[in-house]
């Protein structure tokens, strides 16, 4: 019998990944989840193993349809608190009512679980939807930590790198490391987890561990250009310049959460 995962958030890049990465496993059956089908790509609504049920992220009869029967349900949601949080509880929920023995929530971030409860974090859902989960009888908890997604680290939303000057801004001495996964890898991690029956609670993977020392010699010898390197202070500057921009407008993640924290 075919294995049923179950994606919402289908529209958004990682999920197409997650889904590329599933056609490489025999009898896996996808059905995916999201508000406008007509923006997947001709090529996946065409596909002989997957389903596409429309609906909002509060729609809690549509959630239930899309949840039922499923041997897992992946989240992919990225977006506002509400639907990070209310949006993947109507999921857990249905998941609950309807026997769903797995859901992984919509991490894929960096170890929040060494980050102090007190402490700002953009991605707070995945605290709230992991104590969340706990509390649930049947449904059990899937949390993939990848660290940094590559892609976001180069992009310009993230705020380090500067194609214009061929410049990587950073905080701290530099030798700070990240851990970082691009989304294909990350994908494959998470479609294998899918298909492991036995794979629940927090699972931490990683593509690479880099300092922004050891980028920049990769950047130099793959480029035979020199990266340049502006540091913008220390990591107790970094803290006291994400605390200020917090306080003057915590719900505008976008002006303090690009620039996180190496470990």
């Amino acid at each position: 019998m075919p294995t049923t995962i179950a994606i919402a958030g289908l529209t958004g890049k990682f999920a197409q990944c997650i889904a590329s990465s599933l056609e490489a496993y025999p009898d896996v059956f996808i059905r995916g989840y999201c508000r406008s089908p007509e923006k997947l790509p001709h090529s996946l609504l065409l596909a002989r193993n997957i389903e596409v049920i429309k609906g909002e992220f509060d729609d809690k009869v549509a959630a239930r349809s899309f949840v039922r029967g499923a041997d897992v349900v992946i989240c992919c949601y990225f977006g506002s608190p509400e639907v990070m949080v209310q949006g993947q509880k109507v999921l857990v929920d249905a998941c609950e009512e309807l026997n769903v023995p797995r859901y992984i929530a919509s991490d894929f971030a960096v170890d929040y679980t060494n980050i102090p409860a007190n402490a700002i974090f953009p991605k707070d859902s995945a605290r709230i939807i992991r104590e969340y989960l706990a509390s649930k009888k049947t449904v059990a908890g899937v949390h993939i930590l990848t660290g940094g997604l590559m892609e976001t680290f180069w992009s310009e939303f993230f705020g380090c790198w500067d194609r214009t000057t061929r410049s990587l801004s950073f905080w701290g001495t530099g030798e700070e490391t990240w851990d970082l996964t691009t989304y294909e890898t990350a994908a494959a991690y998470t479609a294998a987890v899918a298909l492991d029956k036995s794979a629940v609670g927090v699972l931490r993977f990683r593509g690479d561990r880099k300092t922004i020392i050891e980028i920049k010699d990769s950047f130099d010898k793959v480029y035979t250009a020199p990266l340049n390197l502006v540091n913008l202070g220390s990591i107790e500057d970094l803290n006291a310049t994400v605390l200020d921009s917090f306080r003057r407008n915590p719900r505008d993640v976008m002006s303090w959460a690009p620039n996180l924290k190496p470990s």
